[in-house]
């Protein structure tokens, strides 16, 4: 967790939404993998950048993330973490393509630069790439959950969770009463053209 997140982004404590938000971006767009490809510093400062904001938008879910996958720093600013962090952080923000960016000045390809490239390919619709390296991922360390259910997930559309989660505390999936009508219309036509 970062001491001081107003400070890394340049802003006062007391300071607007708005004034967050354009200093966030001010920094995000000078420490951007496109206008640094390959710099370690810069994808070390992108990674802080995007902690100092989260921290501040959502100061619950940063305290619960200050652990292994959250804000933590790394000694060695050429270490794969950083890289992958960096990746993981433009990830969590919907952010695929930075993601890939970020994960290809990564020297280090191991289970976990191939699961976070499956997440941002697919994120992208790169769904064969998603699977190939899920796959690759998994192949490397297969006995790791998160991975695996990842595969679940690119593989089947994640149909083993869904059926989990609909069995799960009598929650159900319903359809609208229009979807039926609609469904049940669609057939008629079929049938009648038939």
């Amino acid at each position: 967790m970062i001491n001081d997140p107003y400070k890394v982004l340049g802003v006062s404590p007391d300071a607007s939404d708005d004034e967050i938000k354009r200093a966030y971006r001010q920094l995000a767009k000078k420490y951007h993998p496109d206008r640094n490809p390959g710099d370690a510093y810069a994808a070390k400062k992108m990674q802080e950048v995007n902690a100092a904001y989260e921290q501040i938008k959502n100061p619950e879910k940063a305290q619960a993330h200050s652990g292994y996958g959250g804000y933590q720093s790394y000694s060695d600013p050429g270490s794969s973490n950083n890289y992958q962090q960096a990746a993981y952080q433009y990830i969590r923000f919907g952010r695929y393509r930075e993601a890939l960016n970020t994960l290809q000045s990564d020297p280090q390809r191991n289970g976990r630069w191939y699961y976070l490239s499956a997440i941002a390919n697919q994120g992208l619709g790169n769904h064969v790439m998603a699977l190939e390296h899920i796959r690759r991922a998994v192949s490397m360390e297969p006995d790791n959950a998160e991975y695996l259910r990842m595969l679940d997930q690119i593989e089947h559309g994640g149909a083993a969770y869904r059926q989990q989660a609909g069995s799960h505390r009598g929650f159900s999936v319903r359809t609208s009463p229009c979807f039926s009508l609609l469904v049940c219309l669609c057939l008629q036509w079929f049938c009648c053209r038939c």
